[in-house]
């Protein structure tokens, strides 16, 4: 009767720590709804900046086919941010197929970290030293003052600017619209 005690004991031990380390990898693996061209789970921008700013990608979605999305979360749960955004991306499927053409900004805002996520197809046109500039140089001053939408708008422009490089015949639109 001890050893069946004993034994039930360790298999109920085993059973939670199997639990638990299922429950940690399920965690890694959390990937947010998109919601909109921006996807706010942090909550650090306010309705009108945020209505603002999707307005601007969605013009520029318009002009040029390119799809930007920018995601804030509280916290990256001990992920790195780079494998995060990356799973994001993948999940979410930003950018057109034929051209891999989509550029995820995930902000995260207990890590104070920013990654600036390009599809393949984008990468040859913007190098991840560009991006890091972008971050550096036109989003991080503004939010040290405490202006996120600022940052986030002059962030955004420059990789706007930056991807128009990458050029997609009309007639190619309008057959992937189809």
């Amino acid at each position: 009767m001890r050893l069946r005690t004993r034994l039930s004991a360790q298999f109920s031990l085993a059973a939670v720590l199997v639990l638990l380390t299922v429950s940690l990898v399920a965690g890694s693996e959390w990937v947010p709804k998109l919601e909109d061209r921006i996807t706010d789970t942090a909550n650090f921008l306010s309705a009108s900046d945020r209505r603002r700013l999707v307005e601007i990608l969605a013009r520029y979605e318009h002009e040029t086919f390119h799809q930007i999305a920018v995601l804030t979360i509280p916290s990256l749960r001990g992920e790195s941010i780079e494998s995060f955004s990356f799973r994001v991306a993948n999940s979410w499927a930003i950018g057109h197929k034929d051209f891999n053409d989509g550029i995820l900004v995930t902000l995260a805002m207990k890590e104070r970290k920013i990654r600036i996520e390009l599809g393949l197809g984008m990468e040859k046109f913007i190098t991840n030293a560009t991006a890091q500039s972008i971050i550096e140089t036109s989003m991080v001053p503004a939010f040290r003052k405490n202006d996120y939408a600022g940052g986030l708008e002059s962030g955004l422009k420059q990789l706007m600017k930056e991807a128009r490089k990458l050029v997609i015949n009309p007639e190619l639109k309008r057959s992937n619209e189809q």
